[in-house]
């Protein structure tokens, strides 16, 4: 089994009251936050920070927490079985969205509470309900 980390930005800004997040589809299909892996000499938030930059072209303006969110899962890949961990740190995000055409097969802006009727995957519909639960205490 190969055991595989990924770090990632959930990007959250706030228009008029609303907590909007910005969702990617990759091209296999999948919506998701964006992510990837470290490279030499990164720290988990400096990798988070430059994947959400190559990926959306959008800046983080804020962290709202040190603390991530962390999903685990497997998969298959070439025959060999995957555990994988992903991390994501919520912030405030700025910019204009500009996808990694290489990697990224859309992306969308929407309200948080309905994030998770987009998001393919179980494990980052509960993520996207827990970081719900988070900007409530933030009030």
């Amino acid at each position: 089994m190969i055991d595989e980390r990924s770090y990632g930005i959930i990007p959250l800004q706030c228009q008029g009251g609303e907590w909007r997040v910005l969702l990617i589809q990759h091209h296999a299909g999948h919506w998701s936050f964006p992510k990837g892996h470290l490279e030499q000499g990164e720290l988990p938030l400096q990798a988070a920070e430059r994947e959400l930059l190559e990926e959306t072209g959008l800046a983080v303006q804020s962290l709202l927490s040190v603390e991530s969110f962390s999903e685990k899962y497997k998969f298959s890949r070439k025959g060999a079985l995957v555990r994988k961990t992903a991390e994501y740190f919520p912030a405030l995000v700025t910019g204009v969205v500009l996808i990694q055409s290489s990697e990224i097969k859309n992306s969308q802006w929407l309200p948080l509470e309905k994030a998770s009727e987009l998001i393919t995957f179980q494990e980052g519909k509960e993520i996207s309900r827990r970081v719900i639960e988070f900007i409530k205490h933030l009030a």
